[in-house]
């Protein structure tokens, strides 16, 4: 008897919770959502050196844009956006018309601890000089990178929280 008192008691408030959690609407008034679309470009800098005397296939590489992302019809999205990507090649110069190369892929953004699939094309970074004076490529911590999405993406963030990770 005690069970169904219980239950008979529980079941009404429950119910008029759950009917108030779905009519009541998220009222955080800094968070946004929106769709980044195709084109749109972020300028970010490496974490990390990348060289091609130590970077291997597969090795991830991550870098923060340094500049707010603008979207159309929505607020920007400060900088501090991390991007993460791979290494794809990392080829060392040979002959003196061999120059060095290092090639790589952007997959995924992270946004207030949120990761996004992200598509981009290949990055492919070398010297573009008839004689190579060196054999390695070094591109340092720090060097700046403008990265174009291919695809479009929806995020979430937290206008509030962006900014406070941006400074």
């Amino acid at each position: 008897m005690h069970t169904r008192l219980v239950l008979g008691i529980a079941a009404p408030v429950l119910a008029v919770a759950g009917f108030i959690a779905a009519i009541v609407p998220d009222t955080d008034p800094d968070e946004r959502e929106v769709t980044i679309p195709a084109g749109a470009t972020l300028v970010a800098v490496l974490a990390d050196p990348l060289s091609t005397a130590r970077s291997l296939p597969g090795d991830e590489i991550e870098l923060r844009t340094v500049e707010p992302l603008h979207v159309r019809g929505a607020d920007d999205i400060p900088a501090g956006i991390l991007i993460h990507g791979t290494v794809l090649e990392a080829v060392a110069g040979g002959r003196a018309e061999e120059a060095p190369a290092i090639s790589v892929r952007f997959n995924e953004m992270e946004i207030d601890g949120d990761e996004h699939a992200i598509a981009t094309e290949e990055y492919r970074f070398g010297t573009l000089v008839e004689r190579v004076a060196s054999r390695q490529l070094l591109l340092p911590a720090g060097e700046r990178m403008s990265i174009r999405l291919t695809r479009p993406v929806t995020v979430e963030y937290h206008l509030a929280a962006r900014a406070k990770a941006a400074e």
